[in-house]
């Protein structure tokens, strides 16, 4: 299972003595952007793809961290087409048994991918940490510490890397060194207006931001929650 894409909306403006003659463009895949003859600006959200939980095993996985989220008005273009590329969720932990492979059982979440338009770039959230000492990856939004003994790293991933303003994202929580047990929960992922909550009980993802771009508020690029002690992976991401 993968976290969702991330995804582009921009409103295309064509420069008029009224603002009726505007067109809504959605991505959620890859594609090309045709602009109206005459555009100079655009309104714009970028939304990069969500990062995986980690697999905790005995302890709690993090959360994945959202994808960046970065929206704007009146940014320069020039057409007559704009590629535009669409950052994919990243998938769940897997690979060998090997503890020291990255992406290995009980390891990190893969992050997720970056989502491009014109010259704004939206990172992929940051993978949550697994069962073998991984700290949280940052990205767009970091991705859950895990919960493990003392003294593996418990740390969130930073949101918000690399850095742009406004920001694109949020940290995500801390995990908690502890012995195994129930309730013992790594960190959630980050989201693109808050933090992830640490663990060992709460770890809730971070919270998405609203955005009216479409037209009526929708709420986008929340974070996931980290697992608690020998459970999968819950922390996929809404990139």
């Amino acid at each position: 299972m993968a976290s969702l894409n991330g995804g582009v909306v921009g409103v295309d403006n064509q420069p008029t003595s009224t603002t009726t003659d505007e067109t809504i463009t959605t991505f959620n895949s890859s594609g090309t952007l045709t602009l109206q003859a005459g555009t100079v600006t655009v309104d714009y959200l970028v939304v990069a793809g969500g990062g995986a939980g980690g697999r905790g095993g005995y302890f709690g996985g993090g959360g994945g961290g959202a994808g960046g989220h970065r929206s704007g008005s009146s940014l320069p273009v020039s057409g007559p087409t704009i590629p535009v590329t669409v950052g994919a969720g990243g998938t769940g932990p897997g690979g060998g048994p090997n503890p020291n492979v990255p992406w290995g059982p009980y390891n990190a979440g893969i992050p997720g991918s970056d989502s491009v338009f014109s010259s704004i770039t939206s990172t992929g959230g940051g993978g949550g940490a697994g069962y073998y000492g991984n700290s949280g990856f940052d990205g767009g939004s970091g991705g859950g510490g895990v919960a493990g003994p003392t003294p593996y790293p418990i740390a969130g991933g930073s949101g918000n890397t690399p850095p742009v303003s406004p920001s694109q994202g949020s940290d995500g929580g801390d995990g908690v060194n502890a012995p195994t047990g129930p309730g013992k929960r790594g960190g959630g992922g980050g989201g693109s207006s808050s933090a992830g909550a640490d663990g060992p009980t709460s770890a809730d993802g971070g919270n998405g931001t609203a955005n009216s771009i479409t037209g009526s508020p929708v709420t986008r690029a929340g974070g996931g929650g980290g697992s608690g002690s020998g459970q999968p992976a819950r922390g996929y991401a809404d990139g």
